[in-house]
């Protein structure tokens, strides 16, 4: 029998660290690259733009003023015993997602309520709606008007409206700066 001094001991040791590690390399294929026969390409790409880092994602705020919007009947604007509907804005959020080319895409959600006034009846009115993307306090990136389309059913006296704001994008060489989402009502849009 042959003895192993301890110079011996370390060399068995290494060889056997060496091996191991050879076997557990990444050789760029994984169960389900041999599988499918390669790795995929699309599946790849979607995974880098999900887990990639945001280069913009701004805050969404109502502009002050805007949150209310009344439905006045024709003619008595600014009576308020003659207010057909009344909305609200109650919620907003966004998501935002950059891709390999640095540029940015925001959808924005905007939700509220539409109720009925005291000359209110069921019926449908459309709610303007706007968007605007500002950088730096004063530079108006996109401003959009939306209209969106309530209806009271009868028998109710209130309905649940939502709607999304898909296509604000910030291009890559745009992307520094200080930026806010605004979301409210556009009186000048009211029909």
């Amino acid at each position: 029998m042959m003895s192993v001094g301890f110079s011996g001991k370390i060399l068995s040791a290494l060889a056997l660290a060496v091996t191991l590690s050879a076997c557990s390399s990444d050789s760029g294929l994984s169960p389900r690259s041999l599988v499918s026969g390669g790795p995929d390409p699309k599946a790849e790409q979607e995974a880098l733009e999900r887990f990639a880092v945001v280069a913009v994602c701004p805050e969404v705020q109502v502009r002050d003023g805007t949150q209310m919007l009344a439905v006045f009947e024709k003619g008595k604007e600014g009576d308020y015993g003659a207010i057909r509907f009344q909305g609200t804005i109650r919620k907003f959020a966004r998501e935002c997602r950059t891709d390999a080319s640095g540029t940015t895409t925001i959808k924005v959600g905007v939700a509220g309520r539409l109720l009925a006034g005291p000359k209110g009846a069921t019926g449908a009115s459309t709610l303007p709606v706007r968007v605007v993307m500002v950088r730096n306090g004063d530079e108006v990136l996109y401003s959009k008007l939306y209209p969106v389309n309530v209806t009271i059913a009868p028998g109710t006296a209130a309905a649940d409206w939502d709607f999304v704001a898909p296509d604000l994008v910030v291009t890559g060489d745009k992307s520094q700066g200080n930026f806010i989402i605004y979301v409210g009502f556009d009186e000048s849009g009211k029909k």
